[in-house]
């Protein structure tokens, strides 16, 4: 893991992982390959503006695995919980453990903060509520069309 990089050098990368991950959703549009990048980078600047606005302490970090970018990791870190904002790995990484081994080691931070650690999912990506339940998390609450998910670190 390493912070994403504040010169924007990421961005590419960022982008890419975003696309791979909402462009099959496109199939079906009428829109052109120009039209659907359009609509990606806007839809792209919307998550991050977001993610900035709404977590401005969060870490931002990408996830690299054989030293390329695989994926990115943002953790909103404060006095009651640690919480996960968003991981992504590229289509062509999943299903090989690295996004659980990833989350695995990202659960250290709330087990030695002795804090609870939360995510909020939507309810329809199955291969995220997946790697969530893979690694202790249990819903804490259904808010449609989220699944609020919640880990505790074991009593001691």
């Amino acid at each position: 893991m390493r912070p994403e990089a504040a010169d924007g050098s990421d961005e590419p990368f960022l982008f890419h992982l975003f696309a791979s991950h909402t462009l099959p959703g496109m199939a079906f549009m009428p829109l052109d390959a120009t039209g659907k990048e359009q609509l990606l980078l806007m839809q792209y600047r919307s998550m991050s503006a977001t993610y900035h606005g709404q977590y401005p302490n969060a870490r931002f970090e990408i996830a690299a695995l054989d030293g390329r970018p695989a994926g990115r990791l943002i953790t909103d870190v404060n006095a009651e919980r640690v919480y996960y904002v968003d991981i992504a790995m590229l289509p062509e990484i999943q299903g090989g453990g690295v996004a659980t081994a990833l989350m695995t080691a990202a659960l250290d931070e709330p087990r030695r903060l002795g804090i609870p650690g939360r995510a909020k999912v939507l309810s329809g990506n199955f291969a995220s509520l997946r790697l969530c339940e893979k690694v202790g998390f249990t819903v804490a609450a259904q808010e449609p069309p989220y699944v609020d998910l919640e880990w505790r670190p074991a009593a001691t």
